[in-house]
């Protein structure tokens, strides 16, 4: 019975997770904008207009940022909010996980690489290929995330540039390994 039990859990684990974040997430746009909405249409008004209307606001707030002038209005608020002590350290820590997925700052596209240390070999990620506003720096290196399991934190190490090979793995397919310990292949 407990077996059964157990591969119920792991069988239906994954669809429940994925349904209460995405209904968490409705939920929260819904609960956040509905009611200004409401009050804006009033009988008009019908349940998840609140989630359509977050999504054309996160759409245009996008394109508003491509602007000259909306990105240093961004700018100088940002500046103002980095005074706050609290603010700052949250502020700092989410903008820094968000632009993980970007581009780096040399421009360059992360990308998944093996890495041999001390005759180990591990999966991570290229952050930084270029050190060049540090000179004091050796300028032969890069920058490797190596995440842990179950993405509990990771390690960034500083590597000769000849120490890494590319694989030929997106970046969210490397997560999932790592996510799992490369244990299996991830669900598609």
């Amino acid at each position: 019975m407990k077996k059964f039990i157990k591969r119920g859990i792991i069988a239906i684990a994954p669809l429940a997770l994925s349904i209460g974040i995405i209904y968490w997430l409705f939920s929260f746009l819904e609960e956040l904008v509905g009611p200004p909405m409401s009050a804006l249409l009033g009988r008009y008004y019908y349940p998840g207009m609140g989630i359509a209307a977050a999504i054309i606001v996160l759409f245009f707030i996008g394109v508003l940022l491509n602007t000259w002038i909306i990105s240093h209005i961004t700018a100088l608020f940002e500046r103002l909010f980095k005074r706050i002590p609290i603010f700052n350290s949250l502020y700092k820590m989410v903008k820094n996980v968000t632009h993980f997925f970007q581009a780096s700052p040399g421009g360059e596209k992360q990308q998944v690489v093996e890495v041999t240390i001390a005759g180990h070999t591990l999966v991570g990620f290229v952050t930084r290929e270029s050190f060049s506003e540090f000179p004091e720096m050796d300028q032969n290196r890069v920058a490797i995330f190596l995440p842990m399991s179950y993405q509990i934190g990771g390690y960034t190490v500083l590597v000769p540039r000849s120490d890494i090979k590319p694989i030929n793995i997106s970046i969210e397919d490397a997560l999932q390994y790592s996510l799992i310990a490369w244990a299996r292949k991830p669900e598609d």
